[in-house]
């Protein structure tokens, strides 16, 4: 009688893989592949990066993530955190997957129906995540040197300009207004008396080298 030879588990593996119904892969689009907080933020894109239940549903909370939330709730709520966090991964390391969790968690959406949200609430001391005023800021969707015209006729110049538009409509913008038609940057007090009538405020910049090489490629020869 011939010896049955245990098939591995990696064969196992494999032939599970290939035993799938491809027909859901093939539908994904490539706009699945990665993330585009700009595009999320106009409302576009597909329901695993635009649906905050979707998303986090998706998403699985690392031990950095959870860091990540854990300290954007406690600094929301008043009770620790960093007022500034800085991001440093290598292309592809979960920069941008990070903001977008940052995004949805304050959004307008209940975070207890955001499946697997509990263990960082938890963490952080809070029965439930505020809603907080949010501003995206992406480089490579902005183009420095050109005027946006914002829905209700707000004219924005610089980066500064629109992260008080988004924070706080038109009134938020006159805040810093002169600043932005002059193209130079608010002062610390204006910034200051901005955050705290807009409180709490989310602020994220994704691909700022961008914006900065655009703004360097944009500016005028001076003789």
């Amino acid at each position: 009688m011939a010896e049955e030879t245990a098939t591995p588990p990696i064969e196992e593996l494999v032939r599970a893989i290939e035993a799938e119904d491809q027909s859901a892969i093939r539908a994904l689009g490539e706009q699945v592949h990665y993330a585009d907080l700009a595009q999320v933020y106009r409302g576009e894109g597909s329901d695993e990066y635009r649906d905050p239940k979707e998303f986090v549903r998706r998403t699985y909370v690392t031990v950095g993530l959870r860091d990540l939330l854990t300290g954007a709730l406690e600094r929301l709520e008043g009770t620790g955190g960093d007022p500034v966090v800085e991001l440093q991964t290598n292309f592809g390391g979960g920069k941008t997957h990070s903001m977008l969790a940052l995004y949805h968690l304050f959004s307008d959406v209940e975070s207890g129906d955001l499946e697997g949200m509990e263990p960082v609430l938890k963490e952080a001391g809070v029965p439930v995540a505020p809603t907080a005023n949010r501003a995206v800021l992406v480089g490579t969707a902005m183009s420095p040197g050109e005027v946006s015209t914002k829905p209700d006729g707000t004219e924005i110049r610089t980066l500064w300009g629109e992260m008080a538009w988004q924070l706080g409509g038109s009134k938020g913008y006159a805040m810093i207004a002169e600043s932005d038609r002059s193209g130079t940057s608010p002062g610390s007090e204006q910034l200051a008396e901005l955050f705290n009538s807009y409180s709490p405020c989310l602020v994220l910049i994704d691909e700022w080298v961008a914006s900065v090489s655009y703004t360097h490629l944009t500016l005028p020869t001076i003789i």
